[in-house]
């Protein structure tokens, strides 16, 4: 056997990690005021569904179609309060 090194090659291009520029920031107190109005517009809806679906149709408040907007709108009035709490 022959103690011949392989040929030289050349070394691989190498990869930018980043972006050439910045990538403008998505969140702002824009971004958070409009999160705050859909978020308000989805509580104000699920709860008209529900008043709607037990008063109206006189559906029992343990009907699935009463129970789940109420608690949808629930865990919208948390999500709500979180973003208006945030320091962000």
């Amino acid at each position: 056997m022959s103690e011949e090194k392989p040929p030289q090659r050349s070394p691989l291009p190498r990869v930018k990690g980043r972006l050439p520029f910045d990538a403008p920031k998505a969140s702002g107190p824009a971004m958070k005021q409009s999160a705050l109005v859909v978020y308000g517009v989805l509580v104000l809806g699920l709860i008209g569904v529900a008043f709607y679906m037990a008063l109206v149709q006189g559906m029992p408040l343990t009907s699935p179609w009463v129970a789940a907007p109420a608690i949808g709108s629930l865990w919208f009035v948390l999500r709500l309060f979180m973003i208006w709490g945030s320091r962000g």
